[in-house]
């Protein structure tokens, strides 16, 4: 044999002995005293330039979005009107069938067509975004928390309007903000129904939470950064998503 070992007096009859068995040992032994009798060191696995860890998220890309002023908002998503032109906007879908209209109480979202509304269309450049964003709040959250913290309950996308006690223009005028169920997130309201794995979702497809940049109106979204941020808040602590960019 290669390695030397030697075969009992009596030949191999199948039936193991004293002596087969010592030879087997001595065999085993040496095998584990081996670092390349299989390819993998005694020691352990090789270190370095093995394969990629399944486990390991792979990293968020990039994503670019403007800073909230009228002027970097049109350079980007083009100038707001009160009547846009062709194309500007687009309609989106939302993750379940039977979302409700927050100014239509009970109205099923389905009925829009002929009313003059547009409550849910917006800037086309989003539509994509917006709805992996649902989409990834109903998969992350599940079916049972979507309905219970409101997710179903829709309020708004694009609205060509001023700020509530402003003149400038509000963000929802370019339709890159969306509104979700205002009944528990409102202006006025410093506390959320949405839950933090929620907030998450959003952002992991470049939507911020005026909840996590002023500590209230939960209910407001929008892919820009804010103009104002309070020092005590959640970005304001942490900063922005290391993955979302200012243009």
């Amino acid at each position: 044999m290669e390695k030397g070992y030697k075969l009992p007096r009596f030949g191999a009859d199948g039936e193991p002995g004293k002596e087969t068995g010592n030879a087997m040992l001595r065999m085993i032994n040496d095998f584990n005293a081996d670092d390349d009798s299989d390819g993998i060191p005694a020691s352990g696995p090789p270190s370095g330039g093995g394969t990629e860890d399944p486990a390991r998220p792979l990293p968020q890309p990039k994503i670019i979005v403007p800073r909230e002023s009228n002027s970097e908002l049109n350079k980007f998503y083009g100038t707001a009107r009160a009547n846009p032109p062709e194309g500007y906007l687009s309609w989106f879908n939302f993750p379940v069938g039977d979302m409700k209209l927050f100014s239509r109480s009970g109205t099923d979202l389905k009925d829009y067509d002929g009313d003059g509304n547009d409550e849910h269309r917006c800037h086309s450049r989003i539509v994509e975004s917006l709805e992996a964003a649902l989409q990834d709040v109903y998969t992350t959250i599940g079916k049972d928390e979507f309905y219970r913290q409101g997710w179903h309950v829709y309020a708004g996308c694009w609205n060509y309007r001023a700020k509530r006690g402003g003149s400038s223009l509000s963000v929802h005028s370019w339709g890159c903000a969306v509104d979700i169920n205002p009944a528990q997130n409102n202006w006025k309201q410093y506390s959320t129904s949405f839950s933090e794995d929620a907030f998450d979702a959003m952002e992991r497809h470049g939507f911020l939470s005026a909840y996590r940049a002023w500590g209230h109106d939960a209910m407001h979204f929008q892919k820009c950064t804010f103009a104002y941020v309070k020092s005590n808040s959640h970005y304001g602590r942490n900063g922005y998503p290391s993955w979302i960019v200012e243009a």
